[in-house]
């Protein structure tokens, strides 16, 4: 296997960079940069000189043996100046000794995936924790990173080899009907196993939401506010805001940190009966971005709120605006003003207590799409069970918990897909 490297920091000018270097070869680099072999894990300032003996840069540079490494492999590091041309000067050197190359994307985590230093959730999580911009990302994908997803799905997978295990004992030592406190014991466990994965898959949309943002739409007719409100809470002036109706045709996207929650909110076109065919495309985008939001905020600014072409049952904040001219006192209907700076923090308050009141109890759940289907795969197979007479056909639950197992296991650990691989370590950056 070819010896990668690559720098582990970003490739622009900075006072210190680090090359990492992750392979057999990591141990001719004194050699081929000409300078004393230094003791392993200790940093240590050499002279780096090319393959002509010119100087390259004075660095600290660390030599790490495998295993006990991030990938599992042979560690080298040059901590130099971060100077693009210095790190130029150093790969150049690197690719003229046969078994070196540059890293592709992600090549280091997958590495340390192949020898088992993390898990596919655990590589993810980590993906997950450098992507971090709010304070609920990091928090989830460092639960992740640290194995709380791999906990889980491990602990179910056991379970399951555990009733196997029983099941297959019965089969093979038995000539008589399964003993009933067994078979009571066997579907009580599987139930409970199909009620967790559930609930599983009842909290995947929050994962992915916390990775991609909670969609919160603006809707209302022309000029309640909608643009005005979205600027003052980006602090950017991202939509037009005149007297004129109608002058937001698109959907605009801003994407906002409430209080570490990460929310996409959407500036839409005023609903009503349009007078072009853009105003009735821009409309019909606004319409279909609300059904498919997370949290809708319905404004008005003359007591309306009903918009019959709404069909979501999604979160619904109603928002009378303007109230510094008009106000309007009902219950479930939050007042505010732009132009006042009125109850803005209130209305973010609303935001963050639904979203609050939507996620899991803990930070254990389910952040793609292959980690759902692995669960549904699993949980068809143990609901398959339950309908099998176990004295009957006890093979086929046998070999239903079998599946089951293969399938949960392979959220974790999937060595037989390459296709697989690729796609989830290609989404790293270079360098990672």
């Amino acid at each position: 296997m070819d010896t990668i490297f690559s720098s582990a920091s970003n490739s622009l000018k900075s006072a210190i960079k680090i090359i990492r270097v992750s392979g057999k070869n990591c141990i001719k680099i004194p050699e081929i940069f000409s300078f004393k072999p230094t003791s392993p894990r200790l940093l240590s300032l050499r002279k780096i000189l090319d393959d002509k003996g010119s100087l390259i840069d004075t660095a600290l540079v660390v030599y790490i043996p495998g295993p006990s490494t991030v990938t599992g492999e042979d560690i080298f590091e040059f901590h130099i100046h971060g100077s693009t041309i210095i790190e130029k000067k150093i790969y150049s050197t690197l690719l003229k000794n046969k078994g070196f190359r540059i890293a592709m994307n992600g090549e280091f985590t997958r590495r340390a995936f192949l020898n088992g230093i993390l898990d596919l959730t655990q590589a993810e999580g980590l993906n997950d924790l450098i992507n971090a911009e709010t304070e609920t990302q990091f928090e989830a994908s460092t639960a992740q990173y640290n194995g709380s997803l791999s906990t889980k799905i491990q602990n179910w997978r056991t379970e399951i080899i555990s009733l196997s295990s029983k099941l297959e004992a019965v089969i093979d030592f038995s000539d008589e009907e399964l003993p009933e406190d067994i078979e009571i014991e066997l579907k009580r466990n599987i139930t409970r196993l199909i009620r967790q994965k559930e609930d599983a898959l009842k909290y995947s949309y929050y994962g992915e939401r916390l990775k991609t943002g909670f969609v919160v739409t603006l809707i209302g007719k022309p000029n309640v506010g909608k643009s005005s409100l979205i600027n003052y809470l980006s602090e950017k002036n991202v939509s037009i805001v005149t007297n004129e109706a109608g002058t937001t045709r698109d959907i605009i996207e801003v994407m906002l940190d409430f209080k570490g929650y990460p929310v996409i909110l959407n500036d839409t076109a005023g609903i009503r009966p349009p007078s072009t065919e853009v105003e009735n495309i821009g409309i019909k985008k606004a319409i279909d971005r609300a059904n498919a939001s997370d949290i809708i905020l319905v404004l008005s600014d003359n007591k309306d709120f009903s918009f019959r072409e709404i069909k979501s049952n999604v979160k619904k904040i109603l928002v009378h605006t303007k109230c510094d001219l008009l106000s309007y006192k009902k219950k479930g209907v939050l007042e505010i003003s732009v132009k006042n700076e009125k109850s803005i923090d209130n209305l973010i308050e609303k935001i963050i207590n639904h979203l609050e009141s939507i996620s899991p109890k803990n930070n254990v759940f389910l952040t793609r799409e292959r980690h759902v289907q692995g669960v549904k795969n699993s949980l068809k197979c143990l609901k398959n069970i339950l309908k099998i007479d176990l004295n009957s056909f006890p093979e086929l639950a046998s070999e239903e918990l079998r599946v089951a197992a293969k399938e949960i296991g392979s959220i974790t650990n999937v060595i037989d897909a390459e296709e697989v691989l690729d796609d989830i370590f290609s989404n790293f950056c270079i360098g990672k």
